[in-house]
């Protein structure tokens, strides 16, 4: 463990990096919402069922009721890939966004925090330091 602040750049990449693994690992549930809410939208024409825009069929077969069960569904029809369609764009903005937002939350954090916060932060022979200098 060290005893500095982190630079910027180690900041971002933490924003980065965090970003990344929560986008991935949540991703399958963005899919999930966004399938229920697009079921049943597009109109079934004879025997063939109609695929949303995500190219799910929504057939009267495969309407689920609940997150289980359309996960199930789309297991079924697509197996594990169809939990990560559209990942990648994701990857490509997630990390820039997540690292701004990581860096500017934290910089924000120090520009507001007071001097009895600041000293309650520092090592313990900064802390030293600083209290004999004021």
């Amino acid at each position: 463990m060290t005893k500095r602040d982190l630079t910027t750049v180690e900041r971002m990449q933490c924003g980065a990096v965090a970003g990344l693994l929560a986008q991935t690992f949540a991703y399958p549930f963005e899919v999930t919402r966004r399938r229920m809410q697009t079921i049943g939208v597009a109109p079934l024409h004879g025997k063939e069922a109609a695929t949303d825009a995500l190219g799910f069929s929504s057939g009267a077969d495969s309407k689920a009721k609940n997150m289980l069960g359309t996960m199930k569904v789309l297991y079924t029809e697509q197996g594990v890939r169809g939990f990560f369609k559209g990942v990648t764009m994701n990857w490509m903005r997630g990390p820039i966004a997540f690292s701004i937002s990581f860096t500017m939350f934290d910089t924000i954090k120090h520009l507001l925090e007071t001097p009895e916060e600041r000293n309650m932060r520092l090592p313990e022979k900064l802390r030293e330091t600083y209290q004999q200098s004021t």
